[in-house]
């Protein structure tokens, strides 16, 4: 393929609007080719078209008077924006109504995954690398702000949008125009299709008002005035990602105002720094090949998240998902973390009990957020009072724990800080606002009837003196509809049953029994409805009574409304100390899962020093789905054995041992116990893995991919790198795939990072263990007395020397003339070779004798 031929394919597979074109993107990163030419390309397209749209771009974003001509369908429509509004939160289920103002409009709640908005800042014409991201959470409220020197093929950012998994992407305008960056082609490259991908013009990065929009909607602790001074301080000179803020800012406030039917709006944001100093890099490739967080060939199957996943609380089934994907790097963390495992462990009580409570647990980070809307708008006016009895749940079960945590003399210092929290009195404060408002006996409701009880009975009688009168009107209302039914089935004989719903109010319920035929129905019942097994309808007497008690209602929920706003606002007065609550409650119910998991498994606490070194490891996952797992002792010390080549025959267990290492150095780093009878670990500050059993990219070889996917990692490599490759070189001829995975081993001999290798070329161990830091293990296994290959899954330092290993691991599965016949080919091979080997050292002497005769 010569240069335009690549340029137009690059163009047409992967810059795309179309389904079609778009679902054979790579996965792959882009090379310079692609970037040059496609840089190129666009600088024609520039001149050609100045004004055309990036066809994968959509700039709706871009203030300009005339319409639109974006091919996509707009996101947005224009609305008038609340003074006082920032950002929206998705619903998440059917149709809604809610009050703005005079007004009640009737909504689609969608469903799906969050809505989650991520604003990138970069100056592509700067040498320097340097990122600035800004992640919104529209269902959570949450604000996550990073900046950072990233690499030259932007592993960090690419790492970080994996994590937050957002839903948008926004870029400056200098990013795309006149010249398409590398950071945005590799974005495009490595983000799913269904991303959407929006430009904002450059003006809008303005750490400025980035850093104004922070000190706005940053949440202000009554308890604490100064916290909020120290996020804006943290935050001052890291500009940008302040300008990454200033653009999501805009971008919200400009265009979700067009959707405001559909969205509702936060006066505060959960605001919050994520840096990259004190985390594990774990780059895309590594995730999807290990499989942390999702199943390569069925995403509903068991990945590592899943295995791991005994949390007892959405927050906790979010924070291990953080964890495995970015584990920690910071020596006194992870053993803070362990220390409260062992104390868990030692009172398995104390730690079932904390685990049953967590369970009832809403997901509090999205029933929080909701106080953050202004005029608590993301709470159906029908739903409030049902919102406030999940926030007395939420209050009794925090003190329940709070009393569990009482009860035993803790000793860990994570433990006594979740103490700490759910002592703080502003909880008492909040249950005591809501039994000053809500009256005790209330309950959740699920059907109408019980909502509308529930909303005419729940607020206390003296919050509004005319409530009383209000609700006597409507008990008596009730009472009459159901005196009204009774005599309808004493007077026709009938079996008549109810049922209410908003839209109609009280109907009648027939059974079908009753009148076979429609027009046997009393001329007294109207509105007749045939259902399935009931005739549905009602009399005129209870359509007046209706009406009367739609009034009422409406009299009652008006009455009430002051007095749930009123507590609304009390209670968000305290949001800061509810958020202290949810982050409690995820990082206890993490590492209760990690106690829960340790238990059930027989797990060992890791220790941490320069050297690895594992007693008897296991595979987390396989261990628990095959009988009689076999172990593996597992060493690897700096300048002794820091670079480890694994040989053996396919199916003896090396892809297994290599993935339990990576598996197990992140359990160790999130702070969990590991499958092993004694551990010990060196801190990882990046983990690479090249694993088997990946997909064929759709434009190049299997051989080309992995030689991409190997310059991916060698570009990002130092001392802290644990590196896992599987069956390096596999995918070309022998002489090439020999000579590449030659000069790559030793290359990553110098890199001085710890290395582990699996290979079916035995010359490279070879050559390479005459190095000091080099060791050659082997997967061992047996041959049989019929010929066959016994797998024994252990490594060590004989190598197996078994003729046509390949020949017997597969005579079983073919026909008896073709392993015959295989067999006196590798004969044939065997001896031409022995032939050339002898032929060129006889060849040699000669040379040797006819230099001395010479000489």
């Amino acid at each position: 393929m010569d240069s335009s031929d690549l340029s137009t394919f690059v163009s047409a597979h992967y810059f795309s609007t179309s389904k079609e074109s778009r679902s054979t993107k790579s996965s792959g990163i882009a090379t310079s080719a692609h970037l040059q030419q496609f840089s190129i390309q666009r600088q024609q397209q520039s001149r050609l078209s100045p004004k055309r749209s990036l066809p994968w771009i959509d700039r709706s974003f871009v203030k300009s008077k005339k319409p639109s001509t974006c091919n996509r369908q707009p996101y947005f429509s224009i609305v008038q924006s609340h003074p006082n509004s920032l950002l929206p939160t998705c619903y998440s289920s059917n149709a809604q109504s809610y009050s703005t103002g005079t007004t009640t409009r009737t909504v689609t709640r969608t469903s799906g995954p969050e809505r989650i908005l991520c604003c990138l800042y970069e100056i592509p014409k700067e040498v320097e690398t340097r990122v600035g991201l800004c992640f919104l959470n529209y269902s959570t409220g949450k604000m996550i702000l990073s900046d950072f020197m990233d690499s030259q093929i932007f592993i960090r950012t690419v790492h970080k949008i994996q994590i937050h998994q957002p839903t948008e992407l926004l870029l400056p305008s200098s990013s795309l125009s006149p010249n398409v960056s590398k950071l945005a082609t590799i974005l495009k490259f490595n983000i799913s299709e269904t991303v959407k991908i929006s430009e904002a013009s450059s003006k809008f990065f303005d750490p400025h008002e980035g850093l104004a929009a922070i000190s706005k909607y940053a949440i202000k602790d009554k308890d604490d005035t100064e916290e909020h001074v120290r996020i804006v301080e943290e935050l001052i000179d890291k500009t940008f990602a302040l300008s990454a803020t200033a653009a999501s800012i805009k971008y919200t406030d400009e265009l979700v105002n067009k959707s405001s039917n559909t969205l509702s709006k936060f006066k505060n944001l959960r605001i919050s720094y994520e840096g990259t100093e004190n985390t594990m890099l774990i780059d895309p490739k590594t995730s999807t090949g290990l499989e942390l967080v999702e199943n390569k060939i069925d995403k509903n199957g068991l990945s590592f998240w899943k295995f791991l996943n005994t949390t007892s609380t959405k927050m906790g089934a979010r924070s291990l998902r953080n964890n495995i994907l970015q584990p920690l790097t910071d020596k006194s963390s992870i053993l803070m973390r362990l220390d409260v495992i062992k104390e868990l462990q030692k009172d398995k009580d104390f730690l079932i009990s904390i685990r049953r409570e967590m369970k009832l647990y809403q997901d509090l980070d999205k029933l929080f957020s909701k106080l953050l809307s202004v005029n608590h708008a993301a709470i159906k006016p029908e739903q409030k009072i049902n919102y406030i009895l999940l926030l007395k749940d939420s209050i009794s079960i925090t003190l329940t724990l709070k009393k569990l945590l009482e009860e035993v003399n803790l000793e860990s210092q994570l433990l006594q800080e979740a103490k700490k929290i759910f002592n703080n009195t502003s909880i008492l404060e909040i249950e005591n606002d809501i039994n000053e408002y809500i009256n005790e006996d209330s309950v959740w409701a699920s059907s109408c009837l019980e909502l509308k009880n529930q909303q005419s009975y729940a607020v206390k009688g003296g919050a509004n003196g005319l409530l009383g009168v209000s609700r006597q009107l409507y008990r008596s209302s009730v009472d009459s509809i159901t005196d009204e039914i009774e005599e309808l089935s004493k007077k026709y004989d009938l079996p008549i049953d109810y049922n209410f719903d908003s839209f109609r109010g009280f109907y009648l319920k027939i059974k079908k029994q009753a009148f076979p035929e429609l027009n046997e129905v009393p001329n007294i019942f109207i509105n007749v409805v045939s259902k399935k097994n009931f005739i549905e309808c009602t009399t005129m007497d209870i359509l007046k009574e209706n009406a009367k008690l739609k009034e009422i209602i409406s009299e009652i929920s008006m009455l009430s409304e002051q007095a749930i706003h009123e507590l609304l606002d009390k209670i968000a007065k305290n949001i800061s100390v509810l958020f202290m609550i949810s982050e409690a409650v995820s990082i206890l119910d993490l590492l209760c899962c990690f106690a829960h998991n340790s238990l059930k498994h027989n797990y060992c606490i890791p220790k941490f020093s320069s050297n690895l070194i594992l007693k008897e490891a296991r595979h987390p996952i396989l261990e628990t789905q095959t009988k009689n797992f076999v172990p593996n002792d597992i060493t690897n010390t700096k300048n002794t054995s820091s670079v480890q080549i694994i040989t053996g025959c396919n199916g003896s267990g090396k892809s297994v041992y290599l993935r339990q290492i990576a598996l197990l150095s992140i359990m160790a780093q999130m702070g969990s116990p590991v499958p092993a009878t004694g551990a010990c670990f060196p801190i990882f500050s990046k983990l690479h893995a090249r694993v088997c059993n990946d997909p064929m990219e759709m434009s190049s070889s299997t051989f080309s991919f992995e030689m991409k996917e190997m310059a991916y990692f060698l570009d990002d490599m130092d001392d802290t790198t644990l590196l896992i490759l599987d069956e390096l070189g596999r995918g070309s001829s022998i002489g090439d795939g020999f000579s590449i995975s030659l000069a790559i081993t030793e290359y990553l001999i110098q890199k001085k990072s710890n290395v582990f290798l699996s290979t079916h070329f035995k010359d490279i161990p070879a050559i390479l263990t005459s190095k000091p830091n080099v060791v050659h293990l082997h997967m061992q296994s047996q041959l049989q007395w019929d010929n066959s290959m016994k797998m024994l899954y252990h490594v060590g330092n004989e190598v197996d020397d078994i003729e046509n290993i390949g020949i017997k691991l597969v005579s079983k599965y073919f026909d008896p003339d073709i392993v015959t016949k295989a067999y006196a080919f590798s004969s044939v091979l065997k001896a031409a070779e022995e032939k050339a080997t002898n032929g060129s050292l006889l060849g040699e002497e000669k040379e040797k004798e006819k230099s001395g005769l010479t000489s």
